[in-house]
Parts: C-alpha cells; structure tokens; sequence
C-alpha cells in the first residue's frame, strides 16, 4: 500500500499541476507544456517552485494518510478532496479566479459527498446558506471599496472577495452539510484575515503598502473545509 500511495500521491501533484495550467488559458484538458517529452522542456517544468511545492505537498499527504487512515471516510475520497481543493487554490493563488467550471465540477462532486454523508435536506441547507452568506459579504465588500476608493479619489479596481469565491462558499457548504458549512467558513475568514493583518505587517515595514491591495480569497476557504473535514474523519 506504500507504494500505492506514493504513486497517487505524485499522480495527484501532477493533475493538481496540469490542470492549473491549462484551465485558466483554455478552459479545457489540453496538452500539457512538457509534452512532447523533451528532456530540456521536462526538466525546466518540473524544476519550477509552484510545480515542486505542489508535488511535495501531496506526496506528503499521501503518505499521511497511508500512515494514519481517517476513521469513518473513505482515504481515497478523502485524497480527491484535497486535489479538487489544490487545483482551486493555485488557480486563484496565480490568476485570482475561482473558476466557473471548476466551481460546477465541485458541486457535483463536493455535493455527491455531502449527499453521502448528511442527506439531501443538510446538504442542501448548508449550500444554499453558505452561499447567501458568501454573498452578502461580497455585496457588502463592493459597497465599502467603492465608497473608500471614491473617498480618496482613487479609481476602484477589485475586491479581495470575488464572485466565485461566493460560488466556491457554496460548493464547500454543499460538502459539509448544515451547520458545520457556517463554521466551514468562518474559519477559513478567520484565517484570511489573520493573514491579511500578518500581510499589512510586512508591507507597511517594507513600505510597499497599496491602498485596497487585494489577497486570493479562496485559498483560506479550502483551508478552513479542509480543516474541518479533516477534524471529522480524524481523531488527533
């Protein structure tokens, strides 16, 4: 089973890797930039920062969980889970968008799982709060950034919150059923903001500090679905 692992584990870095690029540019599965095999063009790609973070990153969840089996959920499932999450956050960590199809993909399968495990009525509830709560930040974030930018003359460009985050709040609602989809998602602002006051730290220290500078957003909402997934499959 080790080797079992091992090998989803690095099959899963690469379909995190392969889709994040070729999704955003195409919108759909196309040739991947080292293919042809070329050994030049293999070594240059497989050599990149995001590449070996991606990579590392589940070979070692890989590992973890051969090594420590969630308790009540399937550990397959469980490792799909964190490649559907993997791909939304490089996406948004390089190009700032939840994308749409990515976020259909996840409802099917994010809501076949919450189907699974809660039921329609929980799954359902817990999607559509989630999903009105998401939006009601994002209205309310318009609102502030644009009377903030008119205040100081200043042209309004975006919102740390996009629309497809609130998309995003919706498919992680689906996955974790009512009432944990709420706790799903405060924990994942919590830390986005933790991040955010760690963030203003460093720019105002370094002086690179810019007036609405805006953070990938769904990056924090995988994390906080991860947690608290992680927190019901797991006995730490």
């Amino acid at each position: 089973m080790l080797i079992v692992w091992i090998a989803l584990g690095l099959g899963g870095g690469l379909q995190v890797n392969y889709l994040a690029d070729v999704l955003p540019g195409t919108r759909r599965f196309a040739q991947p930039y080292w293919w042809p095999l070329n050994s030049k063009k293999v070594r240059k790609y497989f050599s990149a920062r995001r590449v070996i973070l991606v990579q590392c990153f589940f070979l070692a969840a890989a590992l973890f969980i051969n090594q420590r089996p969630p308790l009540n959920f399937s550990a397959f499932l469980f490792f799909i889970l964190l490649i559907y999450f993997g791909v939304v956050t490089v996406i948004d960590v390089e190009h700032r968008v939840v994308m749409h199809p990515v976020s259909l993909a996840g409802a099917l399968l994010l809501g076949g799982v919450g189907l699974w495990r809660h039921g329609f009525v929980p799954t359902l509830l817990g999607g559509l709060v989630a999903f009105g709560f998401m939006l009601a930040l994002f209205f309310a974030g318009e609102w502030l950034g644009r009377l903030l930018a008119r205040r100081r003359g200043e042209k309004w460009e975006e919102t740390a919150l996009g629309f497809g985050d609130v998309n995003l709040a919706g498919v992680i609602g689906l996955l974790m059923g009512w009432p944990v989809a709420l706790e799903a998602l405060l924990l994942g602002i919590v830390a986005a903001g933790v991040f955010s006051f760690g963030y203003l730290l460093v720019m105002l220290l370094t002086r690179r500090y810019r007036v609405l500078a805006a953070i990938p957003y769904a990056p924090f909402l995988c994390l906080g679905a991860v947690v608290m997934i992680a927190a019901s499959i797991y006995s730490f």
